[in-house]
């Protein structure tokens, strides 16, 4: 079997890390892997290097450096782009990185002639102000996203990904392309999920309060898990391209569904933290948030003040959401490399010792 060299953009990042983690244990047919990061990696996962590395430090819209790391590629893992939320999101950087900077890595693919581009989108593509039950590939995507700007992006960069799929290169073939589409992911190097929830209970302590009665069924996965559905897409897009490319797919793992809260507890106890023994009703909570942030936005020409919750996140939270693996199971041959107790194991470590 040939050997392969792939590039991951944004490499440097959480998911990127866990993807290199899954290459470099699990791939024997790699021979180099490239890193496309505006950040130099740093390895905070404990495992041998088997394949070289090699990182290009670079933005992913500088066509001329984007094209020198994919000189040669067979293929591209696209991870890197701006998540930003909060009071005032980046719209512009956003709109650079995600948008333009997909278009400037489909343009690179086109000209280094690769044949395989595999990017990677987000469950907040289909979700708006509704419960999405064992949602699949067919749901429809909503008028309004539940978050400005994350999702349109994200959902803008995958039409573009999905357009470019059968685009001709000169060599004769074609770039295959396809679209995964992760949920909130937990796991060793989570810089916002579990974190930021850690982070509250610290500056409130040791206590995080619950928003909501903690009945919404929330769908979180093992970031190294979402990373093996890449390999599995990457496989199957060289195998039987015909069947995948050009399509999207869901891929949550085996975490049982429960509430975000209850999800949190097990990381809490692990620093001596705790959930409060109280709840507040998520509705007036995001009531509240909503109505300062109207007030902070129309200020904000004078001031720019950021709340430290957003509205969108506390409904996002007491949604249920869940979606169904069907499609990747039997396409991708998708199936989580890491039972649900291996995750919270591997995870638990860093989280008992999170600190930002």
């Amino acid at each position: 079997e040939k050997k392969e060299v792939v590039v991951i953009t944004g490499g440097s990042g959480f998911l990127g890390q866990h993807i290199i983690r899954e290459i470099q244990q699990h791939s024997a047919n790699i021979s180099e892997i490239r890193i496309l990061d505006i950040k130099p990696p740093g390895k905070f996962m404990d495992y041998e290097d088997f394949i070289p590395i090699k990182t290009i430090l670079s933005s992913i819209n500088n066509l001329a450096s984007v094209c020198q790391a994919l000189r040669g590629a067979d293929s591209v893992i696209h991870v890197a782009g701006l998540i930003s939320y909060g009071t005032f999101p980046d719209f512009t950087n956003m709109e650079k990185i995600n948008v333009e900077g997909t278009k400037t890595v489909i343009e690179a693919c086109v000209k280094e002639n690769i044949e395989r581009l595999l990017f990677c989108s987000t469950v907040d593509v289909v979700i708006g102000h509704q419960d999405i039950l064992d949602g699949n590939e067919e749901t429809s995507i909503p008028k309004t996203f539940l978050f400005p700007g994350y999702p349109d992006t994200k959902y803008r960069a995958e039409k573009l990904i999905l357009a470019a799929n059968g685009t001709k290169l000169s060599t004769g073939k074609q770039l295959h392309t396809i679209s995964l589409r992760p949920n909130v992911m937990y796991g060793e190097g989570d810089p916002y999920y579990v974190s930021t929830a850690l982070q509250n209970a610290d500056q409130n302590k040791g206590v995080l309060i619950r928003v909501g009665n903690g009945t919404a069924l929330f769908q979180q996965s093992y970031a190294g898990n979402v990373a093996w559905a890449f390999l599995c897409a990457d496989t199957a897009l060289r195998n039987n391209p015909s069947q995948v490319s050009g399509q999207v797919f869901f891929v949550p793992d085996n975490t049982p569904l429960q509430n975000s809260f209850l999800f949190m507890n097990y990381f809490l106890t692990l620093r001596n933290q705790r959930l409060s023994s109280f709840y507040l009703p998520w509705r007036h909570v995001y009531v509240t948030l909503y109505w300062l942030e109207l007030v902070l936005k129309a200020l904000s020409p004078l001031m720019k003040l950021s709340l430290p919750a957003q509205s969108c996140s506390v409904k996002y939270i007491n949604m249920n959401l869940y979606f169904s693996s069907y499609k990747s199971r039997q396409l991708l041959g998708y199936k989580p490399f890491y039972t649900p107790q291996e995750s919270i194991e591997k995870s638990s470590l860093y989280y008992k010792h999170y600190k930002k």
